[in-house]
């Protein structure tokens, strides 16, 4: 009876098309879906363990999305440097194992351990990004203030032009300039004057931001510093005469609103429908020529790590 390794590779390489991206926990809570890592990563790697054409085809999706950072799979019980020394050594096996250095394409890192006399991590990491050829994605988390000037010296003269999606902290607006060809932002903890004004400096491609904190201030230094911002993604509790301040803006052709589908601390949760026509208001004013979306996706609890609830799709004509 045949086998799936008895299947012609070109049907073998299309299945793979068809495979759910798998992500991490800081990454699902960004993009606002369920962490299934580990699950699609187990399957992965029993598959490219199968037989030698298996692994040509599954090997590259198992290393795709890399990560260093705690999951639920490696939390440690008491808080030690364990996140620092993890980094560093898994930093260090990117450098010894050559062959899957094309296959990561997305990258995860936290490096909230790292402290001035525990800098090396920091260091490893650095020169990973080097050896990366083919990374499209990369996450930096959270990590201590007294680190950013380090941080910044490290990436002095640094270029990762192949980076297309970053989500980064607000304090390390100062090595924007390292990523020139960055498309899509993704902001991990609100967003200042400086990181603006370094993304209007140095990322010209900026053509989408998600979780963005909507405000008077925010909106101007967006229209001035992104302008040609076309997808926007909001996680906050909304204010419709803030979201009325998005009108008129040049491209905007996609907004997506992140909400909880119950009362949070006590806050009444506006209506679906009021938000969805300011949305498209918002919308009709741009002059994008493309079709405009609204998106309203609203999660069962109070955070976008819960899961997607319900997603409505609205065109705004």
């Amino acid at each position: 009876m045949p086998s799936l390794p008895d299947l012609p590779t070109e049907l073998l390489m299309e299945i793979i098309k068809y495979y759910p991206e798998l992500y991490v926990e800081v990454d699902a809570r960004t993009k606002g879906v369920l962490s299934e890592q580990y699950p699609g990563n187990d399957a992965l790697r029993a598959l490219s363990q199968t037989s030698r054409t298996l692994r040509d085809i599954y090997l590259p999706v198992l290393w795709e999305r890399f990560h260093s950072c705690f999951t639920v799979r490696n939390r440690p019980k008491r808080k030690i440097r364990t996140r620092a020394k993890m980094l560093e050594r898994r930093m260090k096996g990117i450098q010894k194992t050559p062959y899957i250095q094309p296959y990561i394409r997305s990258l995860s890192i936290s490096l909230s351990e790292c402290r001035m006399d525990n800098w090396q991590p920091m260091a490893e990491f650095i020169r990973v990004l080097d050896l990366l050829p083919n990374l499209r994605e990369l996450t930096l988390t959270p990590f201590t203030h007294q680190m950013t000037p380090v941080l910044t010296t490290a990436c002095q003269g640094k270029s990762y032009p192949s980076i297309l999606t970053l989500t980064i902290h607000d304090a390390l607006a100062p090595i924007m300039h390292c990523f020139p060809n960055v498309e899509t932002l993704n902001l991990s903890d609100g967003a200042s004057f400086a990181l603006f004004m370094a993304a209007k400096e140095h990322c010209k491609h900026i053509h989408t931001i998600n979780n963005i904190t909507l405000s008077p201030f925010i909106v101007d230094l967006l229209r001035d510093a992104i302008p040609k911002l076309k997808r926007l993604s909001l996680w906050s509790r909304i204010r419709l005469d803030t979201l009325r301040l998005l009108e008129g803006m040049e491209n905007l052709s996609d907004l997506r609103i992140r909400r909880q589908s119950r009362p949070v601390f006590l806050e009444p949760v506006l209506p679906v429908e009021e938000i969805i026509a300011v949305a498209q208001r918002v919308l009709r004013t741009s002059n994008a020529k493309c079709r405009k979306e609204v998106r309203i996706q609203e999660f069962e609890g109070t955070r976008s790590s819960d899961g997607l609830y319900k997603e409505t799709l609205v065109i705004a004509e």
